[in-house]
């Protein structure tokens, strides 16, 4: 059996490493923000990030959604909504 790649890593895996790194580039932003020093331009540059982090955290908030409203999904939770409420 082979060890899984990069690529076969689990959407979940992709999905948090998405938010973390949306999450550094936050508060890096905010840092600098506050540092007087730093130019318009850096600052621009920033946002311009810091926009395409909001992005990919809707991407990963839009492929849950996908996901948790796949009918698969929706089977299974209807399955164990029912074996649950024969207790």
């Amino acid at each position: 059996m082979t060890e899984p790649s990069v690529t076969d890593e689990t959407p979940e895996y992709a999905e948090t490493h998405i938010i973390r790194a949306a999450r550094n580039d936050a508060a890096y932003a905010l840092t600098m923000a506050l540092r007087p020093e730093v130019s318009r331009d850096d600052l621009c540059l920033l946002v311009r990030k810091l926009a395409g982090a909001v992005q990919d955290v809707v991407g990963v908030a839009e492929m849950r959604g996908e996901r948790l409203n796949a009918p698969v999904a929706r089977a299974l939770e209807e399955a164990l909504r029912a074996a649950l409420s024969q207790r």
